[in-house]
């Protein structure tokens, strides 16, 4: 994921980009083993959510 990342942070294409990491991130908690790592998960995929609306807001 991290090599289709694009150069433009400020682009509806590097939104779109943290909306999958997002979606990988709440993927990969469902399976992780420890609580802590599947909370820090979740939190991180919430984080890209928020990155992504914020980016699409100022858009």
């Amino acid at each position: 994921m991290k090599s289709q990342q694009p150069c433009d942070a400020d682009s509806v294409a590097f939104a779109d980009w943290r909306e999958r990491i997002a979606e990988a991130l709440d993927a990969l908690a469902g399976v992780l083993v420890f609580k802590e790592d599947r909370v820090r998960a979740g939190a991180e995929a919430t984080a890209a959510r928020e990155e992504a609306a914020e980016i699409r807001r100022r858009g």
